[in-house]
C-alpha cells in the first residue's frame, strides 16, 4: 500500500489579509502531518525544524522552527531568512485543535493561529487548507 505524499507550502507575504503574515497552504495530508506535529509539541517536544516535514514543498519553504516555551512569544523574522515560532505547551495544543477542527469541518478554509503576544509584535500566522494553489504561489514568489 502506498501513501500519498502531502503538500505543505509556506511563505512570508507583506501586508497579508491586514498584516505581515506567514502563510501556511496545506491540502489534507500536509494538514495530517501538522496535526501531529503539533500535538508531539503539545505533549512536550522542545524544539522541531519545519524543513524535516514529509509533505514540505522545497520550493516554498522558510527557515522555520518550533519551540517550546515559557511564554507565547509567536511567530518572529529572527534574520532576513530565519524565523522562529515560539509558544506554550498549552498554545500547541490550542493550535492542534483549530487545526483539527478544520480538518472536520470543511473541504477548505483557514484559521489563524495566534499566538496572544503581549507585545503583538510576531507575524500573523494563517494555515489554510484547499484554499492557495500552485498558481497563487507561482505568482506571488517572493519571501522564500
Amino acid at each position: 500500500m502506498t501513501t500519498q505524499k502531502g503538500q505543505i507550502r509556506i511563505g512570508h507575504f507583506e501586508n497579508f489579509k491586514g498584516e505581515d503574515s506567514i502563510l501556511i497552504s496545506v491540502d489534507i495530508n500536509g494538514l495530517l502531518e501538522l496535526e501531529d506535529l503539533f500535538l508531539k509539541l503539545a505533549g512536550g517536544l522542545t524544539e522541531f525544524d519545519f524543513s524535516n516535514l514529509t509533505s514540505l514543498d522545497n520550493k516554498f519553504k522558510l527557515q522555520l522552527k518550533a519551540y517550546n516555551d515559557k511564554d507565547n512569544v509567536g511567530l518572529r523574522q529572527t534574520k532576513p531568512t530565519t524565523y522562529e515560532w515560539k509558544v506554550t505547551k498549552e498554545k500547541w495544543g490550542v493550535f492542534r485543535e483549530k487545526i483539527t477542527g478544520l480538518r472536520m469541518s470543511v473541504v477548505s478554509g483557514h484559521q489563524y493561529l495566534d499566538s496572544d503576544s503581549v507585545d503583538n509584535d510576531d507575524l500573523q500566522v494563517i494555515i489554510s487548507l484547499n484554499e492557495y494553489p500552485l498558481t497563487f504561489w507561482l505568482k506571488h514568489k517572493i519571501g522564500f
